[in-house]
């Protein structure tokens, strides 16, 4: 018996979805028209993802590569006497300090001679890895006790929420004092993590709410009545549908773990052995009257990465929520 199904061949196929990737692009137009910030916001995040991607290959040199030139005045017959009445006499190499952005250095150098536009790349990447890691562990491990919390209800949900109030009622900044200063020296991974448990309180909260404004919904009393168990009840029915909030919060808190970040590093509590935003404002602020190209350099990428990971997901909270959409 023949199939009324034709398989068209692929360049027909190739053919047949234009109009579909036309449509697709035509909608992200109106979206863009619709909502500039969240435009620009998500531009500006596409941009710095690339520029973390790409670091090995954009930052030119290296992020601790110390710049020298020849010193002219250099005598290696030089006296004692005559070392200290110019001790650039003793001297073979001048380090490049505080050189103004030119061709060479694009962004200028430091106090050490170091390039500052490779020092902003190799930021970049650390910031992209700490602010995408501390908001998956937030979100994620938020998501499990805010579902099981709002879901189950009773005595499991008055356990989870008076730990979650331990938590928040602990200021956010004293307690990442605490969390990373129990290390000798702070890692990439320990500031990860801490950062992830600060923002898991917060997640918690926002998950229940969405949660239990399901658990009594028709479809979910429909599933428990057909037998469905409370784990397919609560991944099926429940989770799929707080999904949007859950997405939400992931894209707002990496600006947010970013900038608490660069707070730890401007302490000098954050990753010791790695060359990060906070660290390069605090190293340029003794000189910022003559010299403020690190500091001005570093917390301008603070700003514009916090600003565009927000912007960002303002729109797409904005495109989620029916109720804000097209506002």
């Amino acid at each position: 018996m023949a199939s009324n199904d034709t398989v068209l061949p692929a360049p027909t196929r190739a053919i047949a979805m234009l109009p579909r990737r036309r449509s697709r692009m035509r909608q992200a137009v109106l979206l863009a028209r619709r909502n500039k910030l969240g435009a620009a916001g998500v531009l500006g995040m596409v941009l710095i993802l690339l520029i973390a991607l790409l670091s090995p290959v954009l930052q030119r040199y290296g992020d601790n590569q110390v710049f020298q030139t020849a010193n002219p005045e250099f005598r290696a017959t030089a006296t004692a006497i005559e070392i200290a009445r110019n001790p650039r006499l003793s001297t073979p190499f001048i380090q490049d300090r505080f050189q103004a952005p030119d061709w060479e250095h694009w962004l200028g150098t430091d106090q050490f001679g170091r390039d500052i536009y490779a020092r902003i790349i190799v930021g970049t990447r650390l910031a992209v890895i700490i602010g995408i890691g501390a908001s998956l562990i937030a979100v994620l491990s938020g998501t499990v006790t805010g579902l099981i919390s709002g879901y189950f209800g009773g005595r499991v949900d008055l356990i989870v929420q008076r730990v979650v109030d331990a938590v928040q009622a602990f200021p956010g900044l004293v307690l990442l004092l605490l969390l990373v200063s129990i290390m000798d020296q702070p890692n990439l991974p320990l500031t990860v993590a801490a950062l992830g448990f600060l923002g898991w309180a917060a997640s918690t909260r926002i998950v229940r709410s969405a949660v239990l404004a399901l658990t009594a919904s028709p479809f979910v009393e429909a599933a428990r009545s057909y037998g469905a168990t409370d784990l397919r009840v609560m991944v099926q029915h429940v989770l799929l549908n707080v999904l949007a909030p859950i997405v939400v919060i992931f894209s707002i808190s990496i600006g947010l773990y970013i900038l608490a970040e660069a707070s730890l590093s401007f302490l000098g509590l954050g990753p010791a052995d790695k060359t990060t935003w906070g660290k390069m404002v605090n190293s340029g602020r003794n000189s910022l009257d003559q010299n403020p190209w690190e500091s001005v350099f570093a917390g301008g990428a603070i700003t514009l990465a916090v600003l565009a990971f927000n912007l960002a997901g303002d729109a797409l909270r904005d495109e989620l929520d029916p109720r804000l959409r097209g506002r």
